[in-house]
């Protein structure tokens, strides 16, 4: 069971204690912060290591991985390391070739149209398949050992099936609402397919030592509260109920999820994040403190000035306010060519609001 919020005002918390504090809506010395895509293309460091190998190779390699990972934690020493990896993985395991063209995103293939292609897909053994990412995890709880959070991921069940539907990014999503609403049997058989592999797959890294899950569905917003009731609810309640059952806190982040706030606290996780477009006043009267929230700056600010970027952090902050169950983060995740100085610029002044 989820910890009630305490009265007392800690001093002087590891990032690790103040981000699973935060997460359970207990009182922290001041909100954490991390930053979705924190490792990745916006630092130099970076690309002197993508050289070595493609992006799922580098994904594969857990040397490789795990350096990438601690990479914005030397630099900013942020609250919680994401595990670098992809929400693509487990696809890949289930028998997809996955691969990523520069500036064109992943390709999937052969694309699922038809209840033939999704019977091909096949369970995998998370250790032998996957076990790269378990030995990245291990990899950096040695390097950052009790001060930082380890954060494992997955992505959600709609976001990975349109994925393989579509076979790569979509604005529409005309194949994968085809399949849903067209061929709704077809439809279930596939995200009853990826909860079942991803359940164990969220295990395997809680074992390796990540603090904190995360279930990323980036395409959950393009759907109707209605239908994602209908069809979404069922799989994902069953995917959030086995994910917290392993014993750590999960976040469930929908990018546009404005009209589906109380659905997705209805859904049971300890953490709900929120995008740019969602007001945190709004957010916390609709859900009340069911969850606590993460967010929300606009991952475009960071495009602006560093004053302005210092103005608009501490905006967000306030809008969020002292109450116990907030977590700093973006609106979605950090863009490629953001200033380095900009997100440096959002990091200290999070970090200025602490209790001495």
């Amino acid at each position: 069971m989820t910890d009630q919020p305490k009265t007392d005002h800690p001093e002087g918390l590891s990032g690790r204690e103040r981000m699973l504090r935060a997460a359970r809506r207990q009182p922290v010395d001041g909100p954490p912060v991390w930053i979705m895509r924190q490792a990745g293309r916006y630092l130099p460091e970076y690309h002197e290591i993508r050289q070595l190998g493609s992006f799922m190779e580098t994904c594969r390699h857990a040397e490789r991985a795990a350096e990438i990972t601690c990479q914005p934690i030397r630099r900013f020493g942020m609250d919680a390391a994401v595990i670098f990896s992809d929400i693509l993985v487990p696809a890949e395991a289930m028998g997809m070739d996955v691969s990523f063209e520069e500036g064109k995103g992943p390709r999937v293939q052969p694309a699922l149209r038809s209840r033939a292609d999704v019977d091909r897909l096949h369970a995998f053994d998370p250790e032998e398949d996957t076990g790269f990412l378990a030995d990245a995890i291990r990899r950096v709880r040695k390097e950052v050992g009790a001060e930082q959070a380890i954060i494992g991921f997955c992505g959600a069940p709609f976001t990975t099936a349109s994925y393989m539907i579509e076979g790569q990014s979509s604005r529409n999503f005309e194949n994968t609402k085809a399949m849903l609403h067209g061929d709704p049997e077809t439809f279930r058989e596939l995200l009853d397919k990826i909860v079942d592999a991803l359940i164990p797959y969220l295990g395997m890294q809680v074992d390796a030592g990540a603090d904190v899950l995360q279930i990323f569905d980036s395409w959950g917003g393009a759907l109707s509260a209605a239908t994602y009731r209908e069809s979404l609810f069922p799989p994902m309640e069953r995917l959030v109920c086995a994910t917290k059952a392993l014993g750590c806190p999960v976040i469930l982040y929908v990018n546009g999820d404005s009209h589906l706030l109380e659905l997705l606290a209805d859904l049971g996780p300890d953490v709900i994040g929120i995008d740019w477009r969602v007001d945190p006043t709004d957010a916390r009267a609709r859900i009340g403190d069911r969850t606590a929230l993460q967010g929300n700056l606009d991952p475009s600010a960071l495009f602006a000035p560093a004053e302005t970027v210092v103005r608009m952090t501490e905006e967000t902050l306030d809008r969020f306010g002292d109450a116990p169950g907030h977590i700093f983060n973006l609106g979605s995740g950090v863009l490629p060519k953001t200033p380095v100085e900009c997100v440096q610029a959002v990091i200290e002044t999070v970090q200025r609001r602490r209790n001495p």
